[in-house]
C-alpha cells in the first residue's frame, strides 16, 4: 500500500502481458488473452466477429486512464496502430511522462487494446498521472472527464475521497468504469468506489464497478462484504477475465469491460450518454450457456455454481442487502442485440 497525508492508495492486481493471436471458429482448448475474453463475451464465431467490427464504424473513442503509476507509450507502441493513438495530460512535475517501465495501468491500457483492436475499434487514450494529495487526483478526473468518453480507474482511494466523488459527479458526460475494490478489514464506506451506481440506492449513475469471473476459478464469484452501516460498496457488472488471477483479481474485469462500453461508444447510432451504456451492458448481462461452455474451463457445474451466486447477490432474502446491479456475465453479443443491431 502506499500512504499520503491525504489518502490511501492501493493498487490491486497486475496482469500478464501476451502476444494474441486471431478468433477460431471450432472450441479450442489453447486459446488465450483477448481470444479468450471474447469467446467468453459471446464472440463465438468469425461472423459475429466480423459484425461487431462493422459495426464500430460510427465514431473513434477517447479512453482517458488516471492512476498514480502512469502508463508507457514505448511500450505499447504495437497497440498505436490502427487509428490508436496516446497523448499525456497530466504527470508530476520534474518526471518524464513515460515510466518506461511494465506498470499496472501500462498492463490495463494493453489489455484494453487487444480486445479494441480485434473488434475494430480506433481508440484515443488520455493519461493522467496525478500526485499523491486528494487535490491532484480530483482534479485529474474533472479534467478526464470533460474529454473522454470513458474513464478507466485501477487504483482504490480511502479516506478522504469525497473531493474526488465530487469530481466524478460533476463529469457527468463521461463514463467512470472501475474494479471493485473491497479487500480485507476496513469498511467500504470509506472508499471512493462506494459512490459508484446503486439503482436502489444512492450512488452516481455514471460510475460502476466490476468484478471477475476469472478463467483460474471459473466456478466462484466474490462475495462482497455485507456489514450493516460499514458496507455500501457494490458491484456493477461481472466481466469474463483471462487474466484474472482469481475471482478476487477484479482489475482485469474492469479492463474487459471498458472495452466492451468502448465498442457501444462506436456502433451506437447516435453518440451514447454514460447512462444509456451502463442500461445496455446491463441488458447484456446473461448466463450464455453456450459461450461459456464452448471454453474448456467452464463445465456445466460451474457455470449453474456461478448463477447460484448471481442469484444469491442480486436477488437476497428479505431484509439482506442487494450486492449485485447486473444479474449475468457481461456478454458483447448480447449487448450488440440489445442495441438493435
Amino acid at each position: 500500500m502506499r500512504y499520503s497525508r491525504h489518502l490511501r492508495t492501493m493498487t490491486l492486481c497486475a496482469v500478464a502481458l501476451l502476444l494474441l493471436g486471431g478468433l477460431s471458429r471450432a472450441q479450442a482448448p489453447g486459446l488465450t488473452g483477448a481470444e479468450w475474453e471474447l469467446r467468453a463475451l459471446g464472440v463465438t464465431t468469425p461472423e459475429r466477429l466480423e459484425a461487431l467490427r462493422a459495426d464500430a464504424n460510427k465514431r473513434p473513442v477517447t479512453l482517458a486512464i488516471v492512476g498514480q503509476g502512469g502508463v508507457s507509450k514505448s511500450l505499447l507502441e504495437a497497440k498505436l496502430i490502427e487509428g490508436n493513438t496516446l497523448e499525456y495530460r497530466q504527470w508530476p512535475e520534474g518526471q518524464d511522462p513515460d515510466p518506461r517501465a511494465s506498470t499496472h495501468d501500462t498492463q490495463a491500457a494493453h489489455v484494453i487494446l487487444d480486445l479494441t483492436l480485434k473488434l475494430g475499434l480506433k481508440v484515443r487514450v488520455l493519461v493522467y498521472q496525478p500526485g499523491e494529495s486528494t487535490q491532484s487526483v480530483a482534479q485529474a478526473f474533472a479534467a478526464a472527464g470533460a474529454e473522454a468518453d470513458i474513464v478507466a480507474l485501477y487504483q482504490s482511494f480511502w479516506g478522504d475521497v469525497l473531493p474526488m466523488a465530487e469530481a466524478i459527479g460533476q463529469a457527468e458526460r463521461a463514463l467512470f468504469i472501475s474494479p471493485y475494490v473491497e479487500v480485507g478489514e476496513p469498511a467500504t464506506n470509506t472508499c471512493l468506489q462506494s459512490y459508484a451506481a446503486k439503482p436502489w440506492a444512492d450512488g452516481y449513475d455514471h460510475f460502476v464497478t466490476v468484478i471477475p469471473l476469472a478463467r483460474s476459478q471459473p466456478d466462484a464469484l466474490i462475495s462482497p462484504l455485507n456489514r450493516p452501516e460499514l458496507d455500501t460498496e457494490v458491484v456493477n457488472f461481472i466481466a469474463p477475465s483471462f487474466y484474472a488471477s482469481s475471482a478476487g483479481g477484479t482489475c482485469p474485469s474492469a479492463e474487459v469491460a471498458a472495452a466492451v462500453a468502448a465498442w457501444v461508444v462506436a456502433a451506437s447510432p447516435e453518440k451514447p450518454s454514460p447512462e444509456a451504456i451502463v442500461e445496455l451492458m446491463r441488458q447484456g448481462s446473461v448466463v450464455d450457456r453456450e459461450s461459456l461452455t464452448s471454453l474448456p474451463e467452464f463445465t456445466e457445474e460451474a457455470v449453474t455454481a456461478v448463477e447460484r451466486h448471481i442469484s444469491a447477490l442480486s436477488n437476497p432474502p428479505a431484509g439482506e442487502r442487494r450486492r449485485l446491479d447486473a444479474a449475468g456475465v457481461l456478454n458483447l453479443w448480447a449487448v450488440r442485440e440489445a442495441l438493435g443491431r
